[in-house]
């Protein structure tokens, strides 16, 4: 266990440091094309390095002795270098042909391995068919041609490339020629990717791998010394889906005699990474393209806020909609790594809410203001007549119009907080702390008011559904994330009385309770996952699944019951597919999935 964690925290293993072998092969040759710096297209991260390390294992492992290395070359500089290649070759011996850059296809499905000097609209390099009849007519007794490249328009780090696509790309064609084999990172439109922490592209850097040994015995056999093609087709088809995404799918050769191909053979083959470590090195692969992706939508949302949150600095309707409009953009922002969403936290969301509490909490203030103003005479009061502490009190009738506007008196609240603490009577003791909730409301002091109805609700009487439910949205809205549990608690009161309502208010009521059930539930999700996509350890782990599932559980609940109460079930069916992963677990049999 200690050794896996060490490898882990090395990173993934050396592929660079080419073995010693002892073979010579004396009749093989090889051409090395890499294309990472492009004109007007982007680079290719790493393409070149993926060049460098594969000369080494050719001529330091596998004893080549003809190889020709070719950097950044236009198309004339690479037809003859094709050429010299094709001549090099001795009879009975491998040509080897590598390419790392961009790749196109036009519209008939032809592939072209795009030169340096290639743009958007013209896609100039050599065509994958002519590379082919060209090095099948050589000496060479075998030809393998390698690929890594993508035909899809996109880059490895993700880049669109401008190109002209097709929906779909036919899969990549076996050569007519006997002695030429194509192996390409991408059978389809899919884009191999780059591999940052080892420094290379990902199917190159396993092919590395393979060739050093990892591969040998891959297809079931023992291993035995000697890598066919097909055990390292098998391998690096595997350990790239494993590691880098499951939709990635790189071509297969499939004839008898071409996949018995000797690629590597020496008594002194590598060992690969195990299991364990591939499985770690996934998970640290995993995070890191959540993390980008994760930054990448930050980024975006962040450029959205500035520009909002200068047009939104005073209140006004069209501000308070755009700032709703961001709010539910991003407060349930997922990334999509391989298929799997992945709950987010973008930070501005909170900003945005702030503002809008901020602008209630104005509007309050200021409705506070007029009503003192109308009420407030030119004459002086007469001062009140002096009276006893318990008689301020005593008539709760006249006590409500004055804590409806809000205007109890100190003496008047501390006669209310007296007779509650000495009431012994339930009944007596509600009326008393509903009179002072409804002067904290009428003030606008929300803080008061949150600390009296707590106390109500913990200590007086909780089953009060629209307490509950108004306490509950309110702690959401000022709390804090670890505030959700008893969020969820009081919903939970409020759902148990939930026949004190009737008709469309039952129904509207029912339906806002499980609506802000469901999306506590999912913020408390995200932070958990956030949490695990800081520190990923066991218990972060099983608390992210765990609120995923509960997230998915409750926004499944809400959609249900949009669905047969014939309410919005929109945005109860996006968090419930945010949640599942899939829209299998939302679907509704028989009926319409809502329009995103």
């Amino acid at each position: 266990m200690l050794l896996l964690a060490a490898l882990a925290l090395a990173g993934p293993p050396d592929v660079d440091t080419p073995l010693k072998g002892t073979s010579k092969a004396k009749k093989d040759a090889a051409l090395l094309i890499t294309v990472e710096d492009y004109k007007l297209l982007a680079d290719v991260s790493y393409a070149t390095r993926d060049g460098d390390s594969l000369q080494a294992w050719l001529s330091t492992t596998h004893g080549v002795e003809r190889i020709e290395r070719v950097q950044d070359p236009d198309r004339n500089t690479l037809r003859r270098k094709i050429d010299d290649a094709a001549r090099a070759v001795r009879r009975g011996g491998t040509l080897w042909v590598y390419f790392a850059g961009h790749g196109a296809v036009d519209e008939q499905g032809a592939r072209t391995l795009l030169t340096r000097e290639a743009t958007p609209e013209a896609a100039s390099g050599v065509a994958l068919n002519d590379l082919v009849s060209d090095l099948a007519d050589s000496r060479a007794k075998q030809v393998i041609i390698v690929l890594d490249a993508g035909f899809g328009g996109v880059g490895r780090l993700g880049e669109p490339l401008g190109l002209p696509t097709r929906a779909e790309i036919p899969p990549l064609a076996t050569p007519a020629q006997k002695n030429v084999s194509v192996w390409a990172a991408a059978a389809g439109a899919e884009s191999p990717v780059a591999y940052p922490d080892a420094g290379h592209g990902m199917f190159t850097y396993f092919l590395l791998g393979a060739l050093r040994g990892w591969a040998d015995g891959a297809t079931g056999g023992k291993a035995n010394g000697d890598v066919t093609l097909e055990e390292a087709e098998s391998y690096v088809s595997k350990t790239v889906k494993q590691v880098g995404g499951k939709l990635w799918n790189p071509s297969k050769e499939t004839r008898e005699d071409v996949i018995k191909w000797s690629l590597a053979r020496s008594s002194q083959l590598e060992i690969g990474p195990d299991k364990d470590l591939l499985a770690t090195l996934a998970q640290a692969e995993k995070a890191r393209r959540v993390k980008e992706a994760t930054d990448s939508m930050i980024s975006v949302a962040n450029a959205e806020w500035l520009e909002i949150a200068v047009t939104t600095a005073v209140a006004s309707p069209a501000g308070i909609e755009r700032l709703n409009a961001f709010i539910k953009k991003y407060e349930l922002a997922t990334v999509s790594v391989d298929g799997v969403a992945t709950a987010i936290v973008v930070p501005q969301v909170a900003d945005a809410r702030a503002r809008l509490d901020q602008f209630a909490r104005d509007e309050l203030k200021a409705k506070g203001k007029k009503k003192k103003k109308r009420g407030t005479k030119k004459t002086k009061a007469p001062a009140p007549p002096a009276v006893s502490v318990t008689a301020a009190c005593d008539d709760l009738i006249k006590l409500e119009p004055a804590a409806m506007s809000g205007a109890l008196t100190t003496e008047q609240i501390a006669c209310v907080e007296s007779k509650i603490a000495m009431s012994q009577k339930q009944t007596e003791r509600d009326k008393l702390s509903r009179v002072l909730l409804a002067n904290a409301d009428s003030r606008a002091d929300v803080e008061e008011w949150m600390r009296l109805t707590a106390r109500h609700l913990e200590d007086i009487d909780r089953s009060d559904p629209d307490l509950c439910f108004r306490y509950a949205i309110t702690l959401s809205r000022t709390g804090t994330l670890e505030d959700g549990e008893e969020v969820l608690q009081w919903i939970g009161y409020a759902l148990e009385n939930k026949q004190a309502w009737q008709g469309p208010t039952y129904m509207s009521r029912v339906y806002n309770l499980y609506r802000l059930q469901a999306e506590v539930a999912t913020r408390m999700w995200i932070d958990a996952e956030q949490d695990f996509q800081e520190e990923r350890n066991e218990e972060n782990s099983l608390n992210a699944e765990e609120f995923r599932g509960f997230a998915k559980n409750t926004a499944r609940e809400w959609l249900d019951y949009a669905r047969v109460s014939g309410q919005d079930p929109d945005r109860a069916y996006a968090l419930c597919q945010a949640a599942a992963g899939s829209p299998n677990f939302c679907a509704e049999t028989g009926a319409v999935t809502p329009a995103e």
